[in-house]
């Protein structure tokens, strides 16, 4: 009876926001995208980039597209591309490296494209997708996954839990590439390891000689830091082996405090406590809170004995869908959806169990990967729109100074700012491009925009706006989106970024691996 109430309540909401926004368009909103979405605007324009290549008839590629166009998650980086290859095994990786070196191509291996900044892809270039390159094997014993590159995360997770085990570190969303998260060097909920490179143990490559090198901390050592967040551009990462911990089950809190006192939560409560799992933050968007009230979700280790159920897709993502929608269209939508995040999301999440704690509030268990199994099926729409990610790696001591220059600059460039999340990353003295040269917060933010000139020059200047805020706050900002930042602004934030062009042409001294980001970016001295 009490989930049945629920159920009710939550359509009631439902409907008055059909009934508000008009039956019509709320199906719209609400609607699974039938077709891929028109990216035919380009941000900023360029001709070279609708013109079509010429494809070589006489080749020993299987290729999926010849010539032609590619785009990525941004929908706004259309671009002509020689081809691309679909690989299977590393036999047809090299040979592909082959032909690219016999036909003066440049090659870019790729995954599911959700780097925004053409870092997957180079006008004439051959793509490699990597997508089938997908084997795994579970060492269990030892709690490590060989794992081939082109896996998405969440054929992992279900290898993973039927094994009773969990992955140690992965993005927040399950839809992207093993290879992509490496290449990019993410993170995402577990704020214990927080990035990715620390769980790595050990990875091959493939260099641009065609021969394949086991990279570790200990055995080509150099290769190793370059190739984590290198981009792709030290050769095609084939497989790598993770650690992976146990599934667990956690109690989920949620601590709803102002944004100035996080530092001081996240001290407290959070940064030495090892009773915790999982921890992410979300700071209110709603016109009535703006990025003041900030909810702090975290999953403290249970001695539960329920049975972990096994992993369940998401369901009802047309509702999410609506209610993310909704919120890009003005201040009223931004405070329904806070509202509803604050006050019905816990009642409906999937739960391993509920109770009554003794304050009556009800208590959701979750399970690690359950939580961390989000493929956000609720982003993908049919509107003529895109939405954008940037990110942010700011000292604690500075948490306030960022919000408020955020709050500030969203609002004088009148840019649509849909979410902020917080989560946790530490020093990485691993890889080359490090973004947390301490131990930071990271803010990721999410933007909405029209497919038009206007919105688009509005994210331009806020990104570049947003990251001199960072900047003058000791922090950094992230690589792999919209490539808007000077060349200025790159080596402040990373004055290691040279040195990491340098080892990349020795390593690759034909400059076969190439991205837009090293074309724009990356200084050609003679070595």
């Amino acid at each position: 009876m009490k989930t049945r109430h629920k159920k009710l309540k939550v359509t009631s909401v439902l409907l008055s926001i059909l009934l508000i926004f008009g039956v019509k368009r709320g199906i719209d909103y609400a609607s699974a995208p039938t077709e891929a979405k028109d990216c035919d605007f380009i941000f900023p324009e360029s001709v070279d980039q609708t013109k079509t290549t010429t494809i070589i008839l006489q080749n020993p590629l299987n290729f999926e597209q010849e010539g032609g166009l590619i785009n990525d998650a941004s929908c706004l980086n259309k671009t002509a591309i020689y081809g691309i290859v679909k690989v299977n095994t590393s036999d047809e990786i090299k040979i592909a490296l082959q032909f690219a070196k016999e036909n003066n191509l440049k090659i870019t291996p790729a995954g599911e494209r959700h780097s925004m900044g053409g870092q997957s892809f180079l006008q004439n270039g051959l793509v490699l997708d990597m997508r089938n390159f997908n084997e795994m094997k579970l060492d269990k014993e030892n709690k490590i996954l060989t794992v081939q590159t082109g896996a998405k995360w969440a054929d992992v997770q279900e290898l993973l839990d039927g094994e009773g085990l969990s992955v140690k570190a992965m993005q927040s969303i399950n839809i992207f590439t093993v290879g992509g998260t490496l290449s990019v060097n993410a993170h995402g909920i577990a704020h214990n390891p927080g990035q990715i490179a620390s769980t790595v143990k050990s990875m091959r490559i493939m260099t641009a000689d065609g021969n394949i090198l086991t990279a570790s901390p200990t055995e080509n050592a150099e290769l190793f830091s370059h190739a984590l967040g290198g981009y792709g551009l030290f050769g095609v990462i084939l497989d790598v082996d993770l650690e992976v911990v146990p599934n667990e089950i956690y109690k989920w809190s949620t601590n709803y405090i102002d944004y100035k006192d996080f530092p001081d939560f996240y001290t407290k409560n959070i940064a030495d406590n090892d009773k915790l799992g999982l921890m992410y933050s979300r700071i209110s968007i709603s016109p009535t809170s703006y990025l003041t009230e900030t909810a702090v979700h975290t999953f403290e280790k249970t001695e539960s004995t329920e049975t972990i159920p096994p992993l369940v897709t998401e369901k009802l993502t047309w509702v999410g869908r609506l209610i993310i929608n909704f919120s890009k269209t003005g201040d009223f939508g931004k405070w329904l959806r806070w509202t509803l995040e604050k006050n019905l999301e816990p009642k409906v999440h999937t739960c391993v169990s509920r109770n009554e704690a003794m304050s009556a509030n009800e208590v959701c268990d979750v399970s690690r990967n359950q939580q961390m199994y989000d493929s956000m099926g609720y982003l993908k729409n049919k509107l003529a729109d895109t939405d954008i990610l940037q990110e942010y790696f700011i000292p604690p001591e500075k948490m306030a100074d960022f919000v408020d220059g955020l709050r500030s600059t969203v609002i004088a460039n009148n840019a649509n700012l849909l979410n902020v999340t917080i989560r946790i990353v530490h020093k990485d003295s691993i890889t080359s491009l490090p973004y947390a040269k301490d131990d930071r917060f990271a803010f990721v933010l999410y933007f909405n925009q029209k497919l038009n000139e206007a919105d688009s020059k509005i994210l331009q200047k806020t990104t570049s706006d947003l990251i001199d805020l960072a900047e003058n706050l000791g922090g950094t900002f992230y690589l792999p989106y919209q490539l808007y930042y000077s060349s200025e602004q790159l080596r402040k934030a990373y004055p290691e970024v040279d040195a990491f062009f340098t080892a990349k042409k020795i390593y690759d001294p034909s400059e076969i691996f190439m991205n837009k980001w090293y074309e724009k970016y990356s200084v050609h001295t003679s070595l």
